[in-house]
């Protein structure tokens, strides 16, 4: 038996006891929860039981977690990579270990939704999936009736930090918005509108964002893979970058970077898994990603990571 917990932005929680199960390839007619792993060649679909069970579950494979020094020696590796190709970026994700008591899982969970009312907070546990928690702010779809919203969500820096945005910056973001735009246009969609780019404050971090609004007559399951993976967590041009990811890194992202909601026809809220940790016992697995170009840094893009493990990490200090 599994356990899914979720709440969108402003609503209340939602907690249900099934099962997960993989959909197949096509996933046209589909309607309720829904996640996806980051390469989309796995979407699993949940079917509510009656009954219900707080019983954890825990996965056995192995987690690859790289040390500072040989994060630093790839990324240095990467950047050479996109000097010398038609890369424009990459996104190099990590997996940061910390010890963790399992049994507060569900106080996490609790407290992601007290602290962070604008994003997707979830919780859930399944023998296949194992145990996971997150707080996302990056909607990747939304739609009412025929209209459409997405958002670009790139840029990272403390929220605190009043500094002018870095050129690279400003690039990162701008890729990510340009890539949006053209998949909508790709797809038909009409009356798009952008608003941005403008500060978002997600927690210990803020990035640069762009809000989306289109009209479109295409079926939520065309616009989901017509954007995801977007940029910002792949790279452009995508097919490019998703083949760097594939050979740089040496984990499986799994759920994290995958699409994660509700699928329903004109009234469905989907949002990119980020801010996400695996749960097992004794530990907590968080998965951080920092989006490279031609003018990163190795060195503060591995800041930029630990920034971003503090959304969870704060939180955890105070359970």
């Amino acid at each position: 038996m599994s356990l899914l917990c979720y709440r969108f932005p402003k609503e209340q929680v939602v907690r249900q006891s099934g099962y997960f199960h993989e959909l197949s390839s096509e996933i046209k007619d589909y309607e309720g929860f829904i996640l996806s792993n980051f390469t989309k060649s796995k979407r699993y679909g949940f079917v509510e039981f009656a009954t219900s069970s707080d019983h954890p579950h825990y996965i056995a494979t192995p987690i690859e977690v790289i040390e500072k020094s040989k994060y630093l020696w790839v990324g240095e590796k990467l950047i050479s990579a996109i000097k010398m190709t038609d890369l424009s970026k990459v996104v190099f994700s990590r997996i940061k270990a910390v010890a963790f008591e399992e049994t507060k899982t569900q106080a996490l969970f609790n407290s992601l939704s007290t602290t962070y009312p604008n994003a997707l907070v979830y919780l859930i546990s399944d023998p296949i999936l194992g145990t996971w928690v997150g707080a996302s702010p990056e909607l990747l779809l939304r739609t009412v009736g025929d209209q459409g919203f997405s958002i670009s969500l790139a840029g990272t820096k403390k929220s605190e930090d009043k500094s002018h945005w870095l050129e690279k910056e400003k690039i990162e973001q701008d890729v990510v918005s340009t890539f949006i735009e053209q998949k909508l246009q790709e797809v038909d969609a009409s009356d798009i509108e952008m608003i941005g780019p403008y500060d978002y404050v997600a927690g210990p971090v803020k990035h640069l964002r762009t809000d989306f609004s289109f009209r479109t007559t295409r079926e939520e399951t065309e616009l989901l893979d017509a954007l995801h993976p977007t940029p910002a967590v792949s790279g452009l041009p995508r097919a490019l970058a998703l083949e760097i990811i594939e050979n740089i890194e040496e984990h499986d992202r799994s759920i994290y970077t995958g699409y994660i909601g509700l699928l329903s026809p004109k009234d469905s809220k989907i949002y990119v898994n980020l801010r996400c940790c695996q749960i097992r016992p004794g530990n907590m697995y968080l998965y951080l990603g920092g989006g490279y170009t031609k003018d990163s840094n190795p060195e503060l893009e591995w800041e930029e990571t630990e920034n971003k493990s503090k959304t969870l990490l704060d939180l955890v200090q105070k359970l």
